[in-house]
């Protein structure tokens, strides 16, 4: 059955202040400050990265739109046009996992935090201003069934998704999920914006999805996974702006370790993440889903600690493990009720101007 949704959209104007602005942090390496298991965390990133699918190529899904009770044909002319690929921004990321802790912690399903703050003052504390919006959502089972068959679906979600925001951060905690959406300026000028792979718990093999955006199509776009290279060929969009995917049978190991690389017409090269790699499987011993080394480079010590400790991305200090002390007034967030029993989702959005789209260029 598809969960049914109930809107509560929020549409105002308010301005949020400007805010310090964090240390430098390594593109996709997870933070642990102030949540010791990392985040965005490899579910988090694949909610990211569907996010982004549906935007460079909103009609490659008009099937699952339909198993989830919508259609492409319903979408407005702007939400029907792609657009590109939203960057990682872990204030955003910090903002959206201290939400769904404390929707999880309290069962406040609202875009307010349990003590009654609203989004845009929560936002505040961890991102430095520009237009915001924010999706909620609770009970779809994975990313794909959150992006596709909820928020998709849902016109005032789909507007948010299909907005020309510039940056987004993704917070899972339990079913909790939230999508923070901002428009100020982007951590990243590289050509991925995310990747991720799927399912979570792969074992016999992986699908291995990153997102591209540049004026031309990738020289290289690979992903190593255990050492091994993989090219990857477009699976959504176009060649300058879509997600490029590989399915990769997966060697007989406890703990996978990968991460994507890539090169420019122009000859810029990255990877992502910008420094080690990903990790899953049951013997993993990192304890946030990545390590400082990448096959055939050095590692990453992180400020103030070694590979996969250290400091954080955004401005919270930490609280230690598991959702944040609800007594912190930096737990701050906006509104919508649930039904009782049923798999809901409410949509905010926020506007303090528009902020111009603008294509990322390395």
């Amino acid at each position: 059955m598809v969960p049914r949704l109930r809107l509560s959209p929020l549409v105002g104007a308010l301005l949020l202040p400007g805010v310090a602005a964090a240390a430098p942090w390594p593109y996709g390496v997870p933070s642990t400050d102030p949540y010791t298991d990392g985040y965005p965390s490899s579910a988090e990133r694949e909610l990211h990265l569907w996010t982004n699918a549906v935007r460079v190529d909103p009609e490659a899904f008009s099937a699952a739109y339909q198993e989830g009770g919508c259609s492409f044909e319903s979408f407005s002319s702007s939400e029907q046009i792609p657009h590109d690929p939203l960057t990682l921004d872990m204030g955003l990321a910090e903002a959206a996992r201290y939400h769904s802790a404390d929707m999880e912690a309290t069962g406040n399903f609202s875009h307010d935090s349990s003590d009654g703050t609203s989004f845009g003052e929560r936002l505040s504390w961890f991102y430095k201003g520009g237009m915001v919006g924010e999706n909620i959502a609770w009970n779809y089972g994975s990313p794909w069934n959150t992006v596709m068959l909820g928020w998709m679906c849902s016109s005032g979600h789909r507007a948010n998704i299909m907005t020309d925001y510039l940056e987004l951060g993704t917070g899972i905690v339990g079913e909790y999920y939230t999508q923070d959406f901002g428009g100020g300026e982007q951590d990243t000028r590289g050509a991925v914006a995310m990747g991720a792979h799927t399912p979570q718990d792969a074992s016999a093999e992986a699908d291995f999805l990153a997102d591209w955006l540049d004026d031309a199509s990738p020289v290289e776009l690979v992903v190593v996974v255990d050492q091994q290279e993989t090219a990857l060929s477009l699976r959504y969009g176009e060649e300058t702006r879509g997600v490029y995917g590989a399915t990769v049978a997966l060697e007989a190991l406890d703990c996978h370790q990968y991460y994507f690389r890539w090169e420019t017409a122009d000859g810029d090269t990255g990877t992502f993440p910008e420094q080690g790699s990903y990790t899953f499987g049951g013997a993993c011993e990192d304890g946030i889903g990545w390590t400082g080394a990448q096959a055939g480079g050095g590692g990453l010590t992180l400020p103030g600690g070694g590979g996969g400790g250290g400091g954080g991305g955004g401005l919270a200090e930490g609280s230690g493990d598991g959702p944040p002390d609800l007594a912190d007034p930096r737990l701050i967030g906006c509104a919508s009720l649930p039904a009782s029993g049923a798999p809901l989702a409410g949509a905010g959005l926020a506007l303090l101007g528009l902020a111009a789209r603008r294509r990322r260029r390395p």
